[in-house]
């Protein structure tokens, strides 16, 4: 009798600790999942922000090459060239540009 109790208490000290192991591995799997999912994630808005990034350095470039320094010298500064027409629309400061 007292074997038989000791292998039932050995069987239930083996399966608790398989159980144990067994909910810490899959709690370990789900955090690496989650984790995996957030990496995605930023991967994503890290190559979105790059996009965004290279549209303003454009602009940047635009605005200071010798063409955009003119416009914005004739739109926003008291620069007038020559033969250049000024004149005002009511509500709008600066140059209008269509885009």
């Amino acid at each position: 009798m007292r074997s038989q109790t000791g292998r039932i208490l050995r069987l239930a000290v083996m399966v608790a600790v398989l159980g144990l192991a067994a909910a810490l591995g899959a709690s370990s799997a789900t955090t690496w999942m989650h984790q995996r999912e957030q990496t995605v994630e930023e991967r994503r808005l890290a190559a979105e922000l790059d996009v965004h990034i290279a549209d303003l350095e454009s602009e940047v470039d635009r605005r200071l090459s010798p063409e955009g320094t003119r416009r914005q010298a004739l739109c926003f500064g008291p620069y007038v060239e020559s033969g250049t027409e000024v004149y005002a629309v009511l509500g709008v400061s600066g140059c209008v540009t269509s885009r």
